[in-house]
């Protein structure tokens, strides 16, 4: 990945940090590369960086599917393997996240609107509404989706895979009018 390699504007060599994560970007897109011709699956792979740490994307045609797999597990898995992979040769490496196609973002997005269009209805109606089954990092988007809405809190019933997210109104108690 020669194009990811900048010279400073000072017009001096690569620092050290560069230069690793040059070398860190590199290794990324060989791993992802590998692991995903095993799979026999043909794509292009893109690493960038920001400030949350890696993005590998993959960009396929036709195997997006196979990819991504029943509610991202096959991606999970994949992400696994090319973290334990990259931080055998750098272990200090920066968070590393795999996506395909912007499948995660999709994912988030869906989430969010989900999310406050059942909150909607519980402010609505006063009544819970539980959504699909959460990871815990799905149940952070949630919670970040909902915190400027007022009115509703969520919770959570169950643990590991097997958890419940549940929206419910806050109660306030008796209001003024109603003692009235």
């Amino acid at each position: 990945m020669a194009e990811n390699q900048k010279v400073p504007e000072s017009g001096g060599e690569l620092t050290n940090t560069e230069t690793t994560r040059s070398a860190e970007m590199e290794r990324i897109a060989q791993v992802v590369q590998t692991l995903i011709n095993y799979l026999g699956v043909r794509a292009n792979v893109e690493v960038t960086q920001d400030a949350r740490g890696y993005l590998a994307n993959i960009k396929t045609k036709r195997a997006s599917a196979i990819l991504i797999g029943r509610r991202g597990s096959n991606l999970k898995a994949l992400q696994h393997l090319v973290r334990t992979i990259v931080r055998r040769e750098f272990p200090d490496v920066a968070p590393i996240l795999v996506d395909v196609a912007g499948y995660r973002q999709r994912r988030d997005n869906f989430l969010r609107k989900k999310a406050l269009a059942v909150a909607k209805i519980v402010s609505e109606t006063g009544r819970e509404m539980a959504l699909d089954l959460l990871t815990e990092k799905e149940m952070v988007v949630v919670q970040e989706a909902l915190k400027e809405m007022p009115g509703v809190r969520i919770y959570a019933v169950g643990t590991g895979p097997r958890r419940n997210v549940i929206i419910a109104p806050i109660d306030t108690g008796p209001r003024p009018s109603d003692a009235a």
